[in-house]
């Protein structure tokens, strides 16, 4: 949120998105998302 200067509103709205697409896993409380796409084989 602060390196890309976003409020949270539109940071957790794509953090929706990523996870929709099937980029981000879901949200389990404080615990931090598990990101589900390889991002070398992306490329």
């Amino acid at each position: 949120q602060r390196r890309l200067r976003l409020g949270y509103t539109r940071a957790a709205r794509i953090v929706d998105i990523l996870e929709q697409r099937g980029i981000l896993g879901p949200g389990e409380g404080a615990k931090p998302r598990e990101i589900l796409v390889d991002l070398d084989a992306a490329v």
